[in-house]
């Protein structure tokens, strides 16, 4: 299997050679997004240059997020001739993921426009007689902003409830904060004006939180948190008097480099020993500004 691969590399590579194109190793680093949003293959690539040494990450297409594949092993740079010097004449860049079930080559070479094109080939292993397959994406390099990969997840609770209302119908909040709040950088609530805009909130967040119930369907969300510290503050409502939702999670979005943060599961429920506070009741009542979901009424 391990010559097979080998063969394929070097033809592959010698392919890339005619087309002449060769890059400072350097051009590789660096976050890269799949120019086509809607794909169902590989989604991001991060690789990492130390010298003439490479490191290539991966994500691939998945729901609510992205499947992580990790570091590819092995990973080498490639240059056009035996007397290359990568770190000025890099011609390509094969890594190789290895599962219990599969193999999956890419290579990597430069393409037109500061572009990357990555070609995946992928054969199982495991004799289940499905047919190897071969695809071809085209990346393009993140803007100037931190990616967050390998932030932990959210941790979520169920902090109590209180009563209020709003233009005279009353509804019942549960209080569900983010305890590792403090784990998530500020840059990742700043607002993003160039991102679409939540309703007609142009200022909204770079990072969106959605609520969902244990069917998986959205029941409300935040667009507007200007720091970590209001993951405190996550609640969700339900009309007074209605059965709340059996459980809930979260997602967290960060919209610029389209990563998502899946929390766990909390019941919803009265617990046991916790003070239910009040807040007052006023015809006049709204709600928040942020809020890109209205109450269920």
């Amino acid at each position: 299997m391990r010559e097979t691969t080998h063969l394929l590399i070097l033809g592959l590579l010698a392919l890339a050679a005619a087309s002449g194109a060769s890059a400072q190793l350097d051009q590789f680093s660096g976050y890269w997004k799949n120019v086509d949003p809607n794909t169902a293959g590989v989604t991001t690539l991060e690789i990492g240059v130390s010298g003439a040494d490479v490191t290539v990450h991966a994500w691939g297409k998945c729901h609510p997020t992205d499947c992580d594949w990790g570091d590819a092993y092995p990973s080498h740079a490639y240059g056009p001739s035996v007397g290359s010097d990568l770190v000025f004449e890099a011609l390509a860049i094969s890594a190789v993921w290895t599962t219990d079930f599969s193999e999956t080559l890419m290579i990597v070479r430069p393409a037109e426009g500061d572009h990357l094109q990555a070609d995946v080939y992928t054969r199982f292993t495991d004799g289940s007689g499905r047919t190897a397959y071969a695809q071809s994406y085209v990346f393009e390099r993140g803007q100037e902003f931190q990616c967050y990969q390998d932030l932990p997840d959210p941790v979520l609770e169920l902090a109590g409830t209180e009563d209020y209302a709003v233009n005279g119908t009353d509804f019942t909040r549960y209080l569900i904060p983010v305890t590792n709040w403090d784990l998530y950088p500020a840059e990742l609530f700043e607002a993003a004006p160039d991102l679409p805009p939540c309703g007609l909130n142009n200022e909204s967040s770079r990072t969106w939180v959605e609520i969902y119930n244990q069917d998986d369907v959205e029941i409300y969300s935040f667009c507007a948190l200007g720091a970590p510290e209001d993951l405190k503050d996550i609640w969700f409502a339900v009309k007074k008097g209605e059965a709340p939702p059996e459980s809930v999670y979260i997602v967290m979005i960060d919209r610029r480099c389209d990563l998502s943060y899946v929390s766990n599961k909390v019941a919803i429920g009265a617990p046991s020993g916790m003070t239910t506070p009040t807040k007052p009741t006023s015809a006049g009542m709204t709600l928040p500004a942020d809020l890109r979901a209205l109450v269920n009424f």
